[in-house]
């Protein structure tokens, strides 16, 4: 029997949704021509409709797979707001955009998410239909799945989650553990169907910077400190996760004070705004605040260059953690995120279920922190600063 992700309300929707797809699963889809003895598949279609974490972190499956199948094509079924990712990849033939509803973050009504869902969907399906693809992954297994494009395209096999639905027109269905997990190991679970084998010791993080991108450019946009700096990112794409504007302040005044570093913020809303006019420290000459000013690529050119990188469990981090050491403040979440990371992270969590688990990436400090914006949690962030700053 299947288990389902969500409320009640949520889950009897699929629950009904699901005695017809398996119907229609078990007399027509399933009974579809197909070629079922794939030795080494020629297209894939990965799909990943969720947010900017999930865009950069499935980017790093591309390797195992090409490593295996050297001359696999690869089509990625995304987002559109996950574009700036996905564009200079070089493991990637063809992007194809469906924006999900569920997770769309735009200003929009639910009917308007809903409606472009839909409009997406269709000018995907001829791009689609293209192809005959030996394998569809899914990587989602919470919400926004994409197997409802799987009656209408060719594949040979389709494997992905069930807990949200729709799961019938997979030929292999797959549950999450009970268990705390890292969302790779989902990952891996996935590729084992397909020959590819690893570990979380085994990824390798990286991300591509399109031609034209340059420090240059950048400065035309914004003034770029003289002296080292640090990059601050206060926001998350759960408004829950972040902490408070006192408590990044406080961190900022102390930095100012015992290190030589500039800071550079960086967002999108007026959260950085709220927490400088929480500052009391000068000279605030050492701070520049790029929130709305700069873009993905831009980040990871500053990340590259910078000294360390203050982030939220978010998008950032595993960014970040890509170009330069990391300091990550997780609230409220834990091991399924922890980052994969090329230069060392320090990540201060209060998940008291993560507590212990084994994580193979050896560069990744783990703290348990019961408060996280607490004076413990400030002298972390601080001791680790200065440690390199001494350093340098």
């Amino acid at each position: 029997m299947r288990k389902y992700c969500g409320t009640p309300r949520e889950t009897i929707p699929f629950r009904i949704m699901d005695f017809f797809v398996d119907i229609y699963a078990s007399l027509s889809f399933k009974k579809r021509k197909r070629n079922l003895s794939v030795v080494s598949p020629k297209r894939i279609l990965i799909a990943s409709l969720g947010h900017l974490g999930d865009a950069l972190t499935v980017t790093y499956m591309f390797p195992l797979i090409k490593k295996q199948y050297p001359d696999v094509k690869i089509d990625l079924l995304a987002p559109t707001w996950c574009e700036a990712v996905n564009q200079a990849n070089p493991y990637i033939d063809r992007t194809i955009y469906i924006n999900h509803y569920q997770t769309n973050r735009k200003k929009l009504s639910r009917w308007q998410k809903i409606k472009e869902h839909y409009q997406t969907f269709r000018q995907a399906l001829p791009l689609l239909r293209q192809q005959t693809y030996d394998y569809y992954i899914d990587i989602r297994y919470s919400d926004a799945v994409a197997h409802f494009v799987l009656p209408f395209i060719k594949v040979n096999k389709a494997f992905g989650f069930a807990r949200r639905g729709l799961g019938g027109l997979l030929d292999k269905e797959f549950d999450v553990p009970t268990h705390e997990f890292h969302h790779f190991d989902m990952y891996f679970m996935l590729l084992k169907e397909i020959g590819v084998t690893g570990t979380l010791a085994d990824v390798e993080p990286y991300f591509s910077i399109p031609a034209g991108i340059s420090i240059e450019k950048i400065q035309q946009k914004i003034t770029l400190p003289q002296r080292p700096y640090l990059m601050l990112f206060p926001e998350s794409g759960g408004v829950h996760k972040q902490l408070s504007s006192a408590f990044w302040a406080q961190v900022v005044d102390e930095l100012l004070q015992t290190t030589d570093y500039s800071i550079l913020f960086c967002g999108q809303t007026g959260l950085s705004n709220e927490i400088l006019n929480e500052v009391s420290v000068a000279p605030n000459d050492r701070i520049t605040d790029t929130s709305g000013k700069i873009n993905i690529h831009e980040i990871a050119i500053l990340a590259d260059k910078a000294s360390f990188a203050l982030t939220l469990d978010s998008f950032p981090e595993h960014l970040c953690c890509v170009f330069c050491k990391t300091i990550s403040v997780y609230k409220g979440t834990g091991y399924p995120f922890f980052p994969l990371a090329n230069f060392p992270v320090r990540l201060i969590h209060n998940h008291q279920p993560s507590v212990g688990l084994p994580f193979d990436r050896k560069n990744v400090e783990i703290i348990y922190q019961e408060e996280i914006e607490s004076l413990k949690v400030k002298e972390l962030i601080i001791n680790s600063v200065n440690q390199v700053n001494v350093h340098e």
